[in-house]
């Protein structure tokens, strides 16, 4: 992976890294719409909009803000991880490995936000 990783190449990476990724969105640090995966506009907005939702319900019931969501369903599950300049969420197949999907967005974020984790 490059080490001038941009938001569009970091998608594309962790999209390489596991088959089980449905789609995937990623925010900048004032929760703007850095890259959407796939290239549609509108679902990348979409997913942005629900992401956000679900953030601040997380936020909401820790009470303060959270590193990382993981939801899961009958047909599949939702990982989303923070750092400090980033936030990463991916919509997955049913039956993804939680350890492993959450350990790439933790190493797709630390490089783009250069090993820089909030905690």
């Amino acid at each position: 992976m490059p080490s001038a990783l941009t938001p569009e190449l970091a998608l594309r990476h962790l999209g390489e890294l596991s088959s089980d990724l449905r789609a995937s969105v990623l925010l900048d640090a004032d929760g703007e719409l850095a890259a959407g995966d796939p290239e549609d506009r509108e679902l990348a907005d979409d997913l942005r909009e629900l992401l956000l939702e679900l953030l601040e319900s997380a936020d909401a019931a820790d009470g303060e803000a959270v590193a990382e969501v993981e939801v899961t369903g009958p047909t599949g599950a939702v990982f989303v991880a923070r750092a400090r300049y980033f936030t990463l969420a991916v919509v997955t197949n049913r039956f993804a490995l939680s350890s492993l999907i959450r350990y790439d967005l933790r190493r797709v974020l630390a490089d783009l936000d250069r090993g820089r984790w909030r905690l």
